[in-house]
């Protein structure tokens, strides 16, 4: 799953427990509670029109890929199989009213709720669950998680509302696929990518969308419990400009906003009347071609772990709201292990050291390829500072509408690159989706037969003593390796006016405003 800059607006996800969720996922969605049928906690005002900004247009026909631009809408209209409970990590049912995991975890029998329709009126069944997986599996759609969709090796309709699967190995990251696969109506889908129509299941309806303006949604009416969506309407505004978005929440004329730059939107919370909301999350990583001196060097790539001064990064360019790290991971994963993410600390005279003894010559100049964004830029200048201080000389090369091209083909076509992506995904979906992670094709063109073995243990680990183990191991690994070179990870931030209830940011850092309300 690509996750830089545009292809983290297509792909963002944000973090999942896998091989655990998946050992607790024989157990009944039901009985666990399922989202999407709770009763909102205290008392809310029903009616009114939430106003929201946002600087990515909407993509209707991306709804699969999970695009930046459907941040908002994607689960007020759809909806998915389940969602993974943020407090506790653990699925819950949306479509899904239970689930069976067999003993070996190769398959998964789901049981539908049998009281869910279209905008249209027609009843959702399994065929349209089965269809969506296919799309998800063709790669030709560019889904997300499409590595996981690629497991399922069959599915069978049991019933209307009954589906098996089966997968070519236990599948401990299934959950992170339904979380980002929302249901369409298989015979309305040709539709979805003009905008005109998009037949969903979800508490609101799509009744308009004007491209580069506004998408205008309704509450459906006969939602299966309608009496806990509060709102009349949402109204989706575009406004690219920075300036022009916060200037739109400061007046009122928006209740929240999305998209703003991280510094715009802590700055703009900290005022009267404001919030800041923390959802899913991004990893921002230093990557390097293995294949061009002098990064086909290990002792390089480990002086240079050394070089940089990550803690900067966090209050310079963040605002102290993000995490130095060594590895890609969020502090919530199983496994997770502090003291491998400081494996390397700010030593600059270490680091020069080693590159002396590794025969690097002072001033020796590379080209680092980069996303044209204030936060990118500003990773970028303390780290070329940092590495100026040893002897280097990066040289940005600024990416533009090819960036995804690059990353696609796994060319990068510099030495080192800056990458932004998504550190939401549990370690089994990360490491056979995430492009510098990848075995078998990754941007670094690193390879070796230790590193598949690793990502594989990984991947298949369905204990969670083994999923620690695995982890723990891949971890140690990569970190020595250094091919990639985890500089922060940090969350999403947007600003909401105190109006504004109930607002439920996704596992997977979508917005939930499905059941929002506003203060009277």
């Amino acid at each position: 799953m690509s996750l830089t800059k545009s292809a983290w607006r297509r792909r963002l996800a944000a973090g999942a427990t896998g091989a655990a969720m998946l050992a607790s996922a024989a157990c009944s969605a039901a009985n666990q509670g399922a989202i999407g049928s709770s009763a909102p906690a205290g008392p809310a005002s029903k009616g009114g029109t939430l106003v929201v900004g946002q600087t990515t247009e909407a993509e209707p026909g991306s709804f699969l890929k999970t695009s930046f631009g459907n941040i908002l809408w994607e689960y007020a209209v759809l909806e998915t199989l389940t969602l993974i409970d943020t407090k506790t990590g653990q699925p819950k049912g949306v479509l899904a009213k239970s689930w069976t995991l067999a003993p070996d975890g190769k398959s998964l029998d789901i049981k539908l709720r049998d009281d869910v329709t279209f905008h249209s009126g027609r009843k959702l069944t399994v065929a349209d669950v089965i269809f969506a997986i296919q799309q998800v599996q063709d790669p030709k759609v560019g889904a997300a998680n499409q590595s996981i969709a690629a497991q399922i090796s069959d599915m069978k309709a049991t019933g209307d509302y009954e589906l098996a699967l089966t997968f070519k190995q236990p599948l401990p990251n299934v959950f992170d696929l339904f979380e980002t696969m929302p249901i369409p109506n298989k015979d309305a889908y040709a539709d979805y990518a003009s905008g005109t129509k998009v037949d969903g299941t979800g508490r609101f309806e799509w009744k308009s969308w004007t491209p580069g303006g506004k998408l205008q949604l309704s509450k459906y009416a006969k939602y299966r419990d309608a009496q806990n969506t509060h709102l009349d309407n949402i109204e989706i505004n575009l406004i690219k400009d920075p300036t022009a978005m916060v200037a739109a929440i400061r007046s009122g004329r928006v209740q929240y906003g999305v998209g703003l730059a991280g510094l715009d939107a802590r700055s703009l919370s900290q005022q009267p009347g404001f919030a800041l909301v923390s959802s899913g999350g991004a990893a921002i990583p230093l990557g390097f071609d293995v294949t061009k001196p002098p990064f086909d060097n290990k002792a390089v790539r480990q002086a240079i772990h050394y070089a940089i001064d990550r803690d900067r990064i966090v209050q310079q360019v963040e605002g102290g709201q993000a995490q130095a790290t060594n590895l890609p991971w969020r502090t919530s994963t199983i496994g997770y292990d502090a003291a491998q993410t400081k494996q390397y600390t700010y030593q600059p005279d270490k680091a020069k050291q080693m590159l002396a003894a590794a025969g690097v010559k002072a001033g020796t100049s590379f080209d680092v390829t980069m996303l044209n964004t204030p936060e990118a830029t500003g990773v970028f200048q303390i780290v070329k500072n940092n590495l100026a201080a040893v002897g280097l000389n990066a040289k940005p090369v600024i990416a533009t509408a090819d960036y995804d091209a690059k990353v696609s083909s796994k060319n990068m076509g510099t030495p080192a690159f800056l990458m932004m992506n998504s550190n939401g995904l549990s370690p089994a979906s990360a490491v056979v989706s995430r492009p510098e992670l990848q075995a078998d094709e990754n941007v670094s063109h690193f390879k070796s037969p230790e590193y598949t073995r690793l990502v594989k243990a990984v991947t298949s680990a369905s204990t969670t003593p083994d999923q620690q183990k695995a982890l723990h191991d891949y971890s140690a690994y990569f970190a020595d390796e250094a091919f990639v070179l985890p500089l922060i990870t940090r969350p999403t931030l947007t600003v909401r006016s105190n109006a504004l209830n109930d607002l439920a940011p996704t596992q997977m850092g979508f917005l939930d405003i499905s059941r929002a309300w506003l203060s009277k």
